[in-house]
């Protein structure tokens, strides 16, 4: 199921698994897990896209090897909450997901997740061209960590 509401979603998750976020791109995607507490957000990696239906297996095959059971999902709401064409084109791959799949996913505000990982990554000396590589599976964990706190101020 597709949730936007944190209580929905938080009710639909197990809660002896971690979650795993993705931060949608046209050309890669950055995924990130919690802990099984549902607590920390960790950087995993970054997935290069080929087609849908590669990038579907890759990413079922990536969260059963890493025993999550829902999804977190970044949509990049503008500044004035309107939905963007690339907002619709994440929630069409989120509906296969969930119909492939039958997983529960959330769709968090991602904005200037990546702008925060790349200063993030600027501040602490990493030089642009790794920062580049990594700042998606940094953005993905911040767009987890967001959903963390908000679910566990619920709970």
């Amino acid at each position: 199921m597709l949730h936007r509401d944190p209580y929905e979603f938080l009710k639909s998750i197990p809660k002896d698994k971690s979650i795993m976020c993705l931060d949608m791109g046209e050309k890669q995607i950055g995924i990130a897990f919690s802990d099984k507490t549902q607590l920390i957000a960790t950087a995993h990696s970054v997935y290069h896209r080929k087609n849908v239906s590669k990038d579907l297996g890759y990413l079922n095959r990536t969260f059963k090897e890493n025993e999550a059971g829902s999804i977190v999902m970044g949509l990049p709401l503008e500044i004035e909450k309107q939905k963007s064409e690339w907002c619709e084109t994440i929630i069409q791959f989120a509906n296969k997901m969930i119909k492939k799949y039958k997983v529960s996913i959330y769709l968090q505000d991602e904005s200037l997740s990546t702008s925060i990982a790349a200063h993030t990554l600027k501040i602490t000396g990493v030089p642009i061209t790794k920062s580049k590589k990594i700042d998606d599976k940094i953005a993905a964990c911040i767009i987890l960590q967001r959903t963390l706190d908000k679910i566990n101020t619920i709970k």
